[in-house]
């Protein structure tokens, strides 16, 4: 009997159906290895395409689906219990004249839908979300908007003014769907497939589309599973070297006010690759909330490295929710760069398994809190192999009283992973009276042959440096400003594009501007 079966059947009898594993379970398809370096993607795709239309037609009517009244209902009995979650699914229900989606996009939605009836949003009374109230973000009515509404030539204009020089290929992505009008894939190599996952390989996104999400993501990841309407994927076969940044650029059109874009991006034995992921402001330059929740999800194979970039620009009443979710083996690195200054409302989780031995992990976040922000970042990263490296950087500057940053990092060392070296580093500066950081750096040792440190400060500018800029005739204004600026570059200047360095700084000045007590008093710590 399916889920649906059952739950109608309960309902009849006046019990409360609970769903059992099997809505929670993965898909159990053959494991696949990745293409091999002298593969053709684009004499594949054809035959995926016909692997995925026939068995999306012979499987999809065994998994369980979520009924149209049973999202409507809301909290009754066996529909969704949580309301804001039964109106994003009633904004995002499909229907007949919908096109249709490819078999792992349709079958995460089904196990996702599935696992959120009974699931609830999170609130202050939750300890990951003690200091982050997610209670603006689920008063705004969700709602979509069909594509024809967007206003074309604003979209154009905006991906234009977000560019990279020296980009491998950019990717634009509108309301969570790839355009492929606006993206250019032109330069890159033929083993490499960069784009939607409806031109994608299925066979080899099928088995890890949803897979992380499922068991380490956050309650906003199911949620994404439930209504991403594409899924940007990245795949670098093995040995493939790909010189060039992969640039994303996220584009909000101001008619939805919310959106899921989700990214699957896969590494071979060898490989090497850079994305950076940029979100900017509305195409329709509309101050009005928008939610956007998106999802990462990272598989490197055995010596691969990735350069992970991640730039948050958008607008003052954006909520944004993000979740980056990482898979390394044996040998590989993954290095993540990020600048998050937009938004009223931000919070990234991310979560880092090394599942192998000699496995590097370095994340440096730079956040900049002005007025009615609040920045959050909760990162857990587990290490349970020998000779692992891990390094986090976490700098946060709150320069209003109205402004809040948060901060929860947790290491966790086990005992199979001896000669492991790892670092945390959190530091923090409070320009102005009243201005609040919630930081709470967690190092768990399991191993007892390691190498670890960790430390936090909170503190204003220091004096002295103040009192350098002051005797060479510079004002106290100008002088805390370039010690800010120089703050936040130890994170930003890892990037080596310089047309990305001046947006981030454009937004820095932005934010700054509107602080009018930067040349007021030190603010004791």
């Amino acid at each position: 009997m399916t889920d649906l079966a059952s739950a109608q059947s309960c309902r009849q009898a006046g019990q409360r159906f609970v769903p059992g594993p099997a809505c929670f379970s993965g898909r159990q398809h053959p494991s696949r290895s990745l293409q091999p370096a002298g593969t053709d993607i684009s004499q594949q795709t054809s035959q995926f395409r016909h692997f995925s239309a026939s068995l999306s037609a012979s499987r999809l009517q065994s998994l369980p689906a979520l009924s149209s009244s049973a999202v409507t209902d809301g909290a009754s009995a066996g529909g969704v219990e949580d309301k804001w979650i039964a109106r994003v699914l009633t904004a995002f229900q499909t229907t007949e004249d919908s096109p249709q989606l490819p078999y792992p996009l349709e079958a995460m939605q089904t196990e996702c839908i599935a696992a959120l009836r009974t699931q609830r949003m999170p609130t202050t009374r939750n300890e990951e979300y003690r200091f982050t109230d997610v209670g603006p973000l689920l008063q705004i009515q969700p709602k979509v908007a069909g594509p024809l509404e967007a206003d074309a030539e604003a979209l154009a204009a905006l991906s234009e003014a977000h560019s990279i020089k020296g980009a491998a290929a950019k990717i634009v992505v509108i309301d969570g769907v790839v355009s492929d009008q606006l993206s250019s894939t032109e330069e890159l190599p033929h083993q490499i497939f960069v784009g939607s996952l409806r031109e994608a390989p299925l066979d080899l996104m099928a088995d890890h589309l949803g897979r992380q999400s499922r068991t380490r993501g956050s309650p906003f990841a199911l949620v994404n599973g439930a209504t991403a309407q594409d899924v940007l994927c990245v795949y670098i076969p093995e040995g493939v070297a790909l010189e060039g940044p992969i640039h994303v650029v996220y584009i909000p059109t101001g008619q939805s006010t919310m959106a899921a874009p989700r990214m699957l991006c896969m590494l071979g034995a060898g490989a090497s690759a850079e994305v950076i992921e940029e979100y900017v402001s509305p195409a329709s330059g509309a101050s009005s909330p928008h939610v956007t929740n998106a999802i990462a999800e990272i598989n490197l194979a055995e010596g691969a490295s990735l350069k992970h970039g991640y730039a948050c620009l958008e607008g003052p009443q954006a909520m944004h929710m993000k979740g980056t979710l990482v898979r390394q083996a044996a040998g590989s690195s993954y290095k993540l760069t990020e600048a998050r200054l937009g938004g009223r409302l931000t919070r990234q989780d991310i979560h880092v398994v090394q599942e192998g031995e000699e496995t590097s992990t370095e994340m440096s976040s730079f956040l900049l809190c002005g007025d009615r922000q609040l920045h959050d970042l909760h990162s857990k990263l587990l290490l349970e192999h020998p000779r692992g490296t891990a390094n986090q950087l976490h700098k946060c500057i709150v320069a209003a009283g109205t402004g809040r940053g948060v901060f929860d990092g947790s290491v966790r060392v086990e005992r199979q992973a001896q000669k492991t070296d790892a670092g945390q580093l959190s530091r923090n500066l409070l320009l102005v009276p009243r201005a609040t950081v919630n930081v709470k750096p967690n190092l768990q040792i399991v191993a007892d042959d390691v190498k670890c440190t960790h430390g936090c400060a909170v503190s204003d500018l220091e004096e002295d440096q103040l009192f350098y800029f002051r005797a060479r005739g510079v004002d106290s204004a100008t002088a805390r400003r370039v010690l800010v600026y120089s703050f936040g570059a130890e994170v930003t200047v890892q990037w080596p594009y310089q047309q990305l360095r001046d947006r981030v700084q454009a937004a820095v000045d932005t934010a700054l501007a509107n602080v009018t007590t930067l040349d007021s008093e030190p603010v004791e710590a």
